[in-house]
């Protein structure tokens, strides 16, 4: 158990005592409620806390690979793969918000960037694929809906 979630059940427990015993039952209970969820959310940021997430971008000029780690943990063992162009480059480990560039002879009009990594703490191989496009700006965007809402624009 964390510091942390020690720390809130030690101060909500003298808290719900003391309003128990000293104001209302009524008032200890919406404190046991409110400690309650603020437990649940730390207990729920552990899971999402060290996990690294590594994204490719194309840079404006059409002749960079941008590859950055926008988790939380460093990764390592990256594998880049550039489908059609059958290019491919490893990096050996990237930490969080650090961004590694690799230049290429000539200019891409369209790809699709295959990245495979792997965190620090476990060998599980992540896969993901980001489409890399000289014409749409090719920069990837993390807050883009799936399915464009609300009238969404690029």
């Amino acid at each position: 158990m964390d510091s942390r979630q020690s720390i809130l059940i030690v101060v909500g427990a003298i808290a719900c005592i003391g309003a128990a015993l000293f104001i209302e039952i009524y008032y200890a209970l919406i404190i046991l409620v409110i400690v309650g969820a603020l437990y649940m959310t730390l207990w729920i940021m552990q899971d999402a806390a060290y996990i690294p997430q590594v994204s490719c971008s194309l840079s404006e000029d059409a002749k960079t690979i941008i590859v950055k780690n926008t988790g939380t943990a460093p990764a390592r063992r990256i594998h880049v793969s550039l489908v059609p162009l059958d290019i491919e480059f490893d990096i050996k480990e990237l930490q969080p918000e650090e961004t590694e560039t690799f230049t290429l002879e000539k200019m891409v009009r369209e790809a699709k960037a295959v990245v495979r990594f792997s965190s620090v703490d476990s060998d599980n191989v992540v896969e993901q694929s980001y489409p890399l496009s000289s014409l749409s700006g090719g920069v990837y965007e993390p807050l883009k809906p799936t399915f464009p809402l609300f009238s969404w624009k690029k």
